[in-house]
């Protein structure tokens, strides 16, 4: 616009007057750009309308001299009762302003164009009285102003857009309009801004006079509305009908349907995550992690609630059109609460759907196993699920004074005594009768798992007891296997005890790690109180059994194996004892060294991880290794001394 005007100053004379009025000069009359070929130019342009000059301009500033070369750049045109003065449908380029007459705009239709669409306001010209707006043009639609087209000067994109309108005179119309692009130089042109002023402020009033119109008959109608709302209606205190009641009790019963549908499947979900997740970890019952559940449900109840009010309410649902007084009935108050009740019921079944999708994630224990798992097998880390498991292999039998394990045949079973006491006596003539292995002293007995203090650093048992595990030595030597069993298991009494066979048991040990480790720590605990001084034979069976508790995982890191040489230094095994162990666990001193021995069976990473060291295996066996110590120097101090010869 600069670079425009600088073009300007160079053609128009510097003159006090050519100052004033420093715009282009007017196209000639063969480049004008009259009205659209549906309305008439008027010839005598230049006969200036003064009455338009002293309603607009001449109140803003406006000097004649500028209102002739305004009135220089327009056409004054005029159109005939029913003419089409804005064609809708295509660009509309021109600033028009209404000056006589009345134009009516209807909604352009694109697949009718040559149709009027409905009527959308009236355009009233600037001159004319408003008194002479006849009512069969009022009714058509809301008084909009005189201009035309005037949008375009707030926001040009307009100008590109098909015009929303077809204008159609209803009477005979006069108006005066502009190019866009003429307009838009004048009023931006220095020395002009008086005529800017006229423009923008004729469109500012007209917009504020079409908001106070919208306004007043919005208000209008709210006015009738609120007329016909309080309208006094004869108050109906008749007896409801059946129809009625069963849209009350069917507009009662949606919402409820959603609470109780809402509250069991949120309880339901949550109660069986925080089962899963944190049922164990903290101790938690069903019964508490059901009420953590239910906690939650309701929290979010109450969010919930306003949004299935709003959904019930968008059904479309009424109270059957009941009036105050029906609605205070007996009848009404039952049909209310039988609507509830059959709402929060159905709801509460439907929120139970979860419970065919769940898959129960929490291993229930039987209660007569929960002693067994907890004493036995929890505190070396067996899963519930594992323990589980462990149990669907085992035979529980509860016998009385009765032959658990005959001798003098191969035994493929390990036993685990629970309570009672059972006694081995030695078979000296296999085909001696049952009566006489009654007769013979017992070598040493088995007491249950669940009557000793298995927890203590330093258990005592009897000094003649073998604990509580029969053919444990197969675990360690399965070559055992194929020899006949030397003893007579006997049950002193009551006894119970858990049962499995061999090949299962060790099939279990192969796939979980933590169940070898348990059987592995009975079966080393049990042979501490089996070892002193008396006994030096058993030093390299427990060597071998603390070998197989570090060899459970597959790898030995280094703090391991300085933990089993101090441990050889302190008890005087020799290292050939000790390779000798490692073949019979099937390894070898190369992979006794390596850290594993298997290198297929584990990835890089494993690999990685085996040169570390295991802080809780090392703490484990620090453990083991203290309470072996403490029961050799009390067996040691409380032996019997030796008979001389």
């Amino acid at each position: 616009m600069a670079r425009r005007l600088a073009s300007f100053r160079c053609l128009v004379p510097t003159s006090s007057l050519a100052r004033e009025l420093l715009i282009p000069r007017p196209p000639l009359r063969s480049q004008r750009r009259f009205a659209s070929r549906f309305a008439t130019p008027v010839k005598d342009a230049k006969n200036v309308n003064m009455d338009l000059y002293d309603e607009l301009f001449r109140p803003m500033g406006v000097s004649t001299a500028q209102y002739e070369r305004l009135m220089s750049f327009a056409s004054k045109c005029k159109a005939s009762e029913g003419s089409v003065v804005v064609k809708g449908g295509q660009p509309h380029t021109r600033f028009m302003l209404l000056t006589y007459g009345v134009a009516v705009a209807h909604k352009h239709l694109p697949e009718s164009p040559d149709q009027l669409g409905p009527p959308i306001c009236v355009y009233m010209g600037r001159l004319t009285p408003r008194q002479n707006l006849s009512p069969e043009v009022a009714v058509k639609g809301p008084v909009r102003g005189s201009v035309i087209g005037g949008s375009a000067l707030v926001e040009e994109i307009v100008t590109g857009k098909p015009y929303p309108a077809d204008i159609v005179a209803a009477e005979a119309t006069e108006w005066v309009e502009w190019d866009y692009d003429d307009l838009q130089r004048i009023i931006d042109a220095s020395g002009w801004r008086a005529v800017q002023a006229s423009f923008y402020h004729m469109l500012y009033m007209e917009l504020l006079g079409t908001l106070d119109r919208d306004l007043a008959a919005r208000r209008t109608k709210e006015e009738q509305l609120d007329e016909t709302k309080t309208k006094v209606v004869p108050e109906n205190k008749g007896a409801p009908s059946t129809s009625q009641l069963l849209q009350l009790c069917l507009f009662v019963a949606v919402p409820f349907f959603g609470f109780g549908f809402a509250d069991n499947a949120i309880m339901i979900v949550c109660g069986d995550f925080i089962d899963a997740q944190f049922g164990v970890m903290f101790g938690l019952t069903t019964m508490a992690s059901a009420g953590l559940g239910n906690w939650l449900s309701d929290t979010i109840g109450l969010g919930l609630g306003d949004a299935i009010e709003r959904s019930a309410g968008k059904v479309g649902l009424s109270n059957g059109n009941l009036s105050p007084a029906q609605e205070r009935m007996q009848v009404a108050k039952l049909t209310t609460l039988a609507g509830k009740l059959i709402g929060i019921t159905l709801g509460c079944f439907a929120g139970m759907v979860p419970l065919l999708f769940l898959k129960p994630s929490k291993v229930e224990i039987n209660k007569e196993d929960l002693e067994t798992y907890e004493s036995t097998f929890m505190p070396y880390g067996v899963s519930t699920a594992a323990f589980v498991e462990l149990m669907k292999r085992a035979r529980r039998r509860r016998e009385f004074n009765t032959v658990m394990v005959k001798g003098g045949t191969p035994c493929t079973k390990v036993i685990l005594l629970l309570r009672g006491e059972a006694k081995a006596v030695s078979i000296v003539d296999v085909e001696a009768p049952s009566s006489s292995s009654e007769k013979r002293e017992p070598s040493h007995k088995y007491l249950g798992r669940l009557e000793v203090d298995v927890t203590s650093s330093s258990p005592k048992m009897p000094q003649a007891s073998h604990g509580s595990v029969v053919n444990g030595s197969a675990i360690s030597n399965p070559a055992i296997l194929n020899e006949d069993f030397p003893n007579d298991i006997i049950a002193e009494g009551a006894v119970e005890y858990l049962e499995w066979d061999y090949k299962d048991l060790m099939e279990m040990m192969k796939e979980d790690y933590t169940i070898k480790a348990s059987m592995v720590s009975i079966l080393f605990e049990e042979m501490v109180n089996y070892v002193s001084k008396d006994h030096p034979a058993q030093q390299s069976r427990l060597y071998k059994v603390l070998m197989m508790a570090v060899l459970a995982d597959g790898k030995v890191d280094e703090s391991e194996r300085n933990l089993l040489s101090r441990y050889r230094e302190s008890h005087q095994i020799s290292y050939h004892e000790h390779l000798s162990v490692l073949e019979e666990l099937e390894w070898t001193e190369a992979g006794w060294r390596r850290g594993w021995m298997n290198p297929e069976n584990f990835s890089e990473q494993e690999v990685r991880e085996a040169s570390h060291s295991s802080q809780e295996a090392v703490v484990e066996l620090q453990k083991a290794h203290e309470i072996l110590g403490n029961v050799l120097q009390s067996l040691r101090r409380q032996a019997p001394p030796e008979p001389s010869e």
